[in-house]
């Protein structure tokens, strides 16, 4: 039998198919008696299509299958077909066994069939039996066997349908489906391996495909390979709980654009309590990330200088701090305080100062590595974070570098303007062990420089730290 891919919650067009499963026009509706079926037959004209008439209008939404007395099958409804994922060539001349593996037909006793279906299945019983669909699935059904007479031939009328509990979750699907039609946000609906089965329109619409474009593909589609797999973990682990996942992605539409998607992912579960589906829910929140992203760089940014502020800067000083502590590393802490700059502001101007600023900012950063942090406290004062450098030789190379690129010439409106710096060095855990101390220790050698003519670093002295008390000066250096 040709393999054909089943889309098990698309409903094809003028047939009632749930699931991977077969459904009469209404769940727990009471079936037509044995009698009733053969009148509708008789009504019936013969004709060359009486095979397809009799499956397709008397019966139209019903899973049928016709057989000859040695169970060969002659003729299938459109429901069955679609049912099992195959054509109708595929199966017509076939066993039902091919389908129905332990059904007691049986090609070398035909009268067996006969008697099996008059007697076993009488008054509709139902029996529950298993099918195998073209992808090698096994089917959960019910089926019921009864002869009939057309045109003079002995034949036997099949039918299959979804066990009720089945039915219930099945039609439970649909309802969701029907009001994920109308819904804003975008709905999908997976088999339990994550294999799409169902999406709304409103997911074609964030997403960019149709949804002949996602069935039977995953959401790998519209990954956009930006998020953490931590992420997936999570979410697999939760749902695997068989609990509710909330989270947001990152996803690419279809013409390559990203977009934030806040999700909520639920499972499915039929009456066993088995996961069999996963309903995910959707919405587009990118304006939202964007605006909470500028929000969130406003608050932590300088925003003349685009350097972090003394907010951010804190908040990185205690992450060295805790880094050190945990490494057994130290690093250095630098205040920084451009000379003179309140003469360049009142002489040329403050535009010409903030230019002073953006440069010195530019020129602090090209001194550090990835690593460390340069910040802009306010006013003229930057600060300085060297991760990994409690040594004052790597400290002061660094130091000879800021020295040497700020005092390049800097041209503004035809003004020919030299930045000179004075700036105050504490190291952890030499000069304290904790922010305020370090902080205080930098920031007290830094107007040490300052009050005498600037343009130079000093650091802390350890001795002088430990005589603070009774000394406002620090006098060690490097």
């Amino acid at each position: 039998m040709a393999k054909k891919k089943q889309q098990p919650i698309s409903n094809p067009p003028n047939q009632e198919y749930v699931g991977s499963a077969f459904k009469t026009p209404r769940f727990g509706e009471v079936l037509p008696k044995e009698s009733e079926r053969q009148n509708s037959v008789v009504d019936m004209k013969p004709k060359k299509e009486l095979h397809a008439a009799f499956l397709t209008e008397a019966h139209l939404g019903r899973a049928l299958l016709l057989l000859d007395v040695n169970g060969s099958i002659k003729y299938c409804s459109p429901a069955m077909l679609n049912g099992f994922g195959a054509s109708l060539h595929e199966l017509v001349g076939k066993p039902v066994t091919d389908l129905l593996p332990e059904f007691p037909i049986s090609q070398s006793a035909p009268d067996d069939n006969l008697v099996y279906a008059s007697f076993l299945f009488r008054n509709s019983q139902w029996r529950a039996c298993s099918g195998i669909d073209s992808q090698g699935r096994t089917l959960s059904l019910e089926a019921t066997l009864m002869p009939l007479e057309l045109e003079g031939r002995c034949l036997l009328l099949l039918e299959l349908r979804t066990p009720h509990a089945h039915a219930n979750e099945e039609e439970k699907l649909l309802r969701i489906q029907e009001v994920s039609e109308l819904s804003g946000d975008a709905v999908a609906i997976t088999d339990a391996e994550g294999v799409i089965v169902y999406v709304n329109p409103a997911f074609e619409v964030l997403t960019g495909y149709r949804k002949e474009e996602v069935l039977g593909r995953t959401h790998a589609i519209v990954k956009a390979g930006v998020n953490e797999e931590k992420l997936y973990a999570q979410m697999w682990e939760v749902l695997q709980a068989n609990a509710t996942f909330r989270g947001q992605f990152m996803n690419r539409h279809k013409n390559g654009t990203h977009f934030y998607e806040d999700k909520i992912i639920r499972p499915f579960r039929n009456s066993c309590g088995k996961t069999t589906h996963f309903i995910a829910s959707g919405r587009d929140v990118s304006d939202r990330v964007h605006i909470m992203r500028r929000l969130e760089h406003f608050a932590n940014y300088d925003g003349l200088t685009g350097l972090p502020n003394r907010n951010l800067f804190m908040d990185r000083l205690q992450q060295a701090q805790a880094h050190a502590f945990r490494s057994g590393e130290g690093f250095a802490l630098m205040l920084l305080d451009i000379d003179h700059f309140k003469t360049i502001n009142d002489t040329y101007g403050h535009a010409t100062g903030d230019a002073v600023l953006q440069t010195a900012a530019s020129r602090l950063k090209q001194c550090l590595r990835e690593e460390d942090t340069v910040a802009r406290l306010g006013g003229d004062e930057f600060c300085l974070i060297l991760e990994k450098s409690a040594l004052r030789r790597d400290v002061k190379k660094v130091l000879e570098k800021i020295s040497a690129l700020l005092s390049e010439s800097l041209t503004v409106d035809g003004h020919n303007i030299s930045i000179q710096a004075s700036i105050g060095v504490a190291l952890y855990p030499e000069h304290g062990e904790d922010s305020h101390t370090l902080l205080k220790q930098a920031d007290s050698a830094m107007y040490r420089v300052k009050a005498n003519g600037g343009n130079a670093h000093l650091f802390v002295d350890k001795k002088e730290t430990l005589r603070r008390a009774g000394n406002d000066g620090f006098f060690g250096g490097g």
